[in-house]
């Protein structure tokens, strides 16, 4: 054999060594097409988290849309209940106290068919996430961390706090003072 015959067959088994077999070819495709069927799963699971989170926010947003409104709202409501208390205190005409009733509850149940709710305080346990202290001193009557007033009422919109209640909080029961006996220093 020839020099130039053995260069040629060197060359033809390096190419062939290099040229993958079909098999070779069909087993590289069916991996490329895995890794972008995988791509195109992951990338359609994506769009569909992102529409139903997308689906969920706007639900949210409409349900929370009227806040502010229903926090202004609120305002003239418990202005409304300062003047029911004041009319049953300075015992008005039966027809005035009547009427400021029936508004204040047709008010009521408009904010309450909106989702708003009060948030509850007297006797409860104080929780910072529902209430702001502004004061805290002993009481006769209540335990330490007990709400014995309540200031300013705190909201709940459609499970979000969108105010917070004010109240006073016991420190703890007021201790009775005894007479202390004086010891006698004199012997």
């Amino acid at each position: 054999m020839s020099e130039m015959e053995k260069d040629i067959k060197t060359k033809t088994a390096k190419k062939k060594r290099k040229t993958p077999t079909l098999s070779q070819q069909n087993a590289k495709l069916k991996e490329e097409v895995e890794f972008y069927k995988d791509k195109w799963l992951r990338a359609v699971a994506e769009f569909e988290n992102f529409r139903k989170r997308n689906a969920k926010e706007k639900v949210e947003w409409i349900k929370n849309a009227n806040q502010t409104l229903l926090l202004e709202i609120v305002e003239v409501f418990e202005h409304l209940e300062l003047a029911l208390k004041s009319v049953k205190k300075e015992k008005s005409p039966a027809n005035l106290q009547k009427g400021i009733e029936i508004i204040h509850n047709q008010m009521n149940q408009i904010l309450e068919k909106q989702g708003l709710k009060k948030i509850e305080t007297i006797g409860k346990k104080f929780d910072p996430n529902f209430h702001e202290a502004v004061i805290c001193i002993e009481h006769k009557k209540y335990d330490e961390n007990i709400i014995f007033d309540n200031i300013r009422n705190g909201y709940i919109l459609n499970n979000k706090i969108i105010r917070h209640a004010r109240v006073a909080v016991s420190k703890g029961k007021k201790k009775s003072k005894q007479p202390q006996r004086h010891k006698d220093t004199k012997k």
